[in-house]
């Protein structure tokens, strides 16, 4: 390969690279660098789940108390919100009153439980259902932002 195509190469790979980060990064007012989320204020995590949800008790049981355990956890604040059962999820006296704006999101994501919303600054960063989510979507965004 000569010269002018590895540098070709060597280019296309780097400006890839910042494309496909650019989105992580929050850029300021020209001339004065970028900060990460981790600089833009605490994530606010909500975990929405019902006492009689199998695959809520399951990530009770097994992903919370490593969320817990975890460095990310301490950055974060966390809010439950635990329903006794799948029906009754959604009432009003399962939620707190500042954050009964956030059902309509879990009613637009389908309604079901487990729920997550990520939230910073009081917008919504993520928010995403079902058991696999918290693996997916959830989990690698509070490691990443918190």
């Amino acid at each position: 390969m000569d010269i002018k195509r590895r540098a070709a190469m060597i280019g296309l790979a780097g400006w890839t690279a910042l494309l496909a980060f650019s989105p992580l990064l929050d850029w300021k007012k020209p001339g004065s660098g970028f900060t990460t989320g981790k600089k833009l204020g605490k994530l606010t995590v909500v975990y929405v789940g019902a006492d009689d949800c199998a695959p809520c008790i399951r990530w009770r049981r097994e992903r919370k108390p490593e969320f817990q355990a975890s460095l990310a956890f301490e950055r974060v604040e966390y809010r439950e919100i635990i329903a006794t059962n799948l029906a009754t999820a959604l009432e009003d006296k399962f939620w707190p009153e500042n954050l009964r704006h956030l059902r309509a999101v879990v009613q637009k994501g389908g309604g079901g439980v487990p729920y997550w919303i990520v939230m910073r600054q009081g917008r919504i960063v993520a928010a995403a259902g079902g058991e696999s989510a918290w693996k997916s979507q959830i989990w690698p965004l509070i490691v990443m932002e918190a």
